[in-house]
């Protein structure tokens, strides 16, 4: 193989002006994806209050099985734009990927049961606002779970170098 063939070549930076070239772009990257996050967060919450109101307020529907059902199709949608918006993720299995996503939010979703359960059946508040705070919660753990079990990038092997 040449040595300067592009299989397997890592481009570090070598002066102070790639550096901080390379982390601008590392760091735009970043603000870019949080802010798709953020305004499909937001998409995906208007769902999931919504899709709860209507079942627990209007159809008369038990609010842990309003919030089971919300939950299950409001994981979906977070799913789909999630992975084609946000992260914008390659895969070799859909399958393999949507079940670890449902599974981190079996955690996220346990989390607003508990709050569900306090405020609703403990404390006589809102089902609504409840619903809204429980949910707030979730968000922002969703993300972490997300970035760091299901949409992560490929492990780089920087210690590989091209043959000669």
């Amino acid at each position: 193989m040449k040595p300067n063939s592009d299989l397997h070549q890592h481009n570090h930076p070598t002066t102070e002006d790639e550096f901080e070239e390379e982390l601008d772009a590392v760091e735009t990257k970043a603000n870019n994806e949080l802010q798709l996050y953020a305004v499909w967060g937001v998409i995906t919450v208007v769902f999931n209050v919504v899709l709860f109101y209507l079942l627990y307020h209007t159809f008369g529907v038990e609010y842990q099985i309003a919030n089971l059902i919300d939950w299950f199709f409001s994981v979906l949608f977070a799913f789909i734009v999630n992975k084609f918006f946000v992260f914008k993720h390659k895969t070799e299995s859909l399958f393999k990927e949507l079940t670890t996503f449902y599974g981190t939010r079996v955690a996220t979703y346990l989390i607003e049961f508990v709050i569900l359960w306090i405020g609703i059946s403990l404390l006589g508040a809102n089902g609504t606002i409840t619903k809204v705070l429980g949910h707030g919660i979730a968000i922002a753990v969703n993300y972490i779970l997300s970035k760091l079990f299901v949409f992560k990038k490929p492990a780089t092997n920087d210690s590989e170098t091209p043959a000669a």
